[in-house]
């Protein structure tokens, strides 16, 4: 059974690669440049073009669809975010002296790609802290707060309690989404470990009138010095940055 499954992915990507240099492909077309069955060509494409992959024309035809589009315009996003990122980061750690993160969607989680170590030697270097929910980090919830899709992968994933702090609730979730659009920025107060909080801020890009979050910049450390008298600072600080490197990602994009 694994074996068939992967000759099926084997097979949607030799089929995906039939449309560099063809810009419409029928079953047929597919069939003979790949010398697989007519209806095995006729199934992939199918379910290529029910994902978004493929674009079903007249006459059974079909062409690359704008799902892919998206995605490579998400690769490229991530690629220029993390190189344009480092040095606000050391910007931003420098003026702070407390542990900073460049994070990103993925799926109902926030990977860390970036991350520059404050001057009080905590413990965010671990696997633990590289790949975590999104419904828990103040990460996660600044990006779904402006971008639904992130925001609905949390929901259909469901909410893990990891201390006694952390929203489980999803109308509780929904509505502190709410908030944090509102405010331009998001908490999480020992809602991943008791003792850590964080601040983080949206980084966004805005493409034909629609403004999404493509990552966050976070702030972390124990709770008394990110989110105590110091609070204020940081969120300031890390909305600076943010809109920094907003403004410099829709520049890009529309000079390209």
């Amino acid at each position: 059974m694994a074996d068939n499954g992967l000759r099926s992915v084997t097979i949607a990507m030799d089929v995906l690669e039939c449309f560099t240099s063809t810009e419409e492909n029928g079953a047929s077309d597919i069939a003979r440049r790949l010398g697989i069955a007519k209806s095995t060509a006729s199934r992939m494409l199918s379910t290529l073009a029910s994902g978004g992959l493929l674009e079903r024309r007249a006459g059974g035809r079909y062409r690359l669809g704008l799902r892919l589009f998206e995605y490579g315009q998400l690769a490229t996003d991530r690629l220029l975010l993390k190189e344009i990122a480092l040095p606000a980061l050391a910007d931003l750690r420098d003026r702070l002296s407390e542990t900073v993160q460049l994070g990103i969607p993925l799926g109902a989680e926030v990977l860390y790609v970036d991350r520059l170590e404050g001057t009080h030697g905590l413990r965010f270097h671990t696997e633990a802290f590289r790949r975590v929910p999104g419904h828990s980090s103040s990460s996660g919830k600044a990006i779904a707060a402006f971008n639904p899709f992130v925001a609905q992968a949390v929901l259909n994933a469901g909410f893990c309690r990891h201390t006694p702090y952390t929203v489980v609730d999803p109308e509780r979730y929904r509505t502190g989404l709410i908030e944090i659009r509102e405010r331009g920025w998001a908490c999480s107060e020992e809602q991943f470990e008791v003792g850590l909080s964080s601040v983080a801020a949206p980084i966004l890009v805005t493409r034909n009138g629609i403004t999404r979050a493509v990552g966050a910049i976070s702030v972390a450390g124990p709770t008394s010095r990110v989110l105590g008298a110091r609070k204020d600072t940081v969120v300031t600080s890390v909305l600076r940055v943010t809109r920094k490197l907003s403004a410099t990602l829709s520049r890009v994009d529309v000079e390209s």
